[in-house]
């Protein structure tokens, strides 16, 4: 895949990054903490939405979405699956 950042027309004069990676990530944690470790480990920029939550407020459901794809695969690789 090609590292370019694709662009959606917003209008002639401005354009903003298409956000084409995304997984859904499930937790306990502290949204917080996500929103630090993207924060600080991403090059591009990224989205989160929560999706979803258990009654308890315990249980997340995460969409991230990135702008690179190599940000998805280093949020997977570190933070995910550790």
């Amino acid at each position: 895949m090609s590292d370019d950042i694709q662009f959606d027309s917003v209008d002639d004069s401005r354009r903003r990054a298409r956000m084409s990676f995304g997984v859904l990530f499930n937790t306990e944690g502290a949204v917080s903490d996500v929103e630090d470790w993207l924060e600080d480990s991403c090059d591009g920029d990224w989205g989160l939405i929560v999706e979803g939550m258990d009654e308890d407020l315990i249980k997340k459901s995460l969409k991230i979405t990135f702008e690179l794809e190599a940000d998805k695969i280093r949020f997977i690789n570190d933070y995910a699956r550790a």
